[in-house]
């Protein structure tokens, strides 16, 4: 009688770690899924720097999907000293920024890119 209580709560200890596990697993999925499209927001939203919108210092934001809020801000960049820069171009710093909520928590994805610009038009 004694080897069956100990099996019993041998079992339930397992399943107890399993459906843990489990859960712990799909918040997990669930919060794949919400930096995935977090992701493919500011990506989106980079891609347009530069051909649908111009490439001047603004920021800009809105709301892609419910929940999800994003902000581009578009900052000259400065190529120091170095003379880096090609004379006929101008160095743009783009930060694209998406938040939302997941339960209590904030999160933020965050994209940086440098983008040049053309405005004397040379090829």
């Amino acid at each position: 009688m004694l080897e069956v209580l100990v099996a019993f709560a041998i079992l339930s200890i397992s399943l107890g770690i399993l459906y843990q596990a489990m859960g712990n697993s799909l918040r997990n999925l669930a919060l794949s899924d919400q930096y995935t499209q977090a992701m493919m927001i500011a990506e989106s939203k980079l891609a347009e720097m530069g051909s649908k919108t111009p490439l001047t210092s603004a920021t800009d934001s809105g709301e892609e999907e419910p929940g999800y809020a994003w902000r581009v801000t578009v900052e000259p960049f400065a190529a120091g000293d170095s003379g880096t820069n090609p004379p006929d171009f101008e160095a743009f710093h783009v930060h694209v920024e998406v938040s939302w909520q997941e339960g209590r928590k904030s999160r933020v994805y965050v994209l940086d890119s440098l983008r040049l610009n053309n405005p004397k038009g040379v090829r």
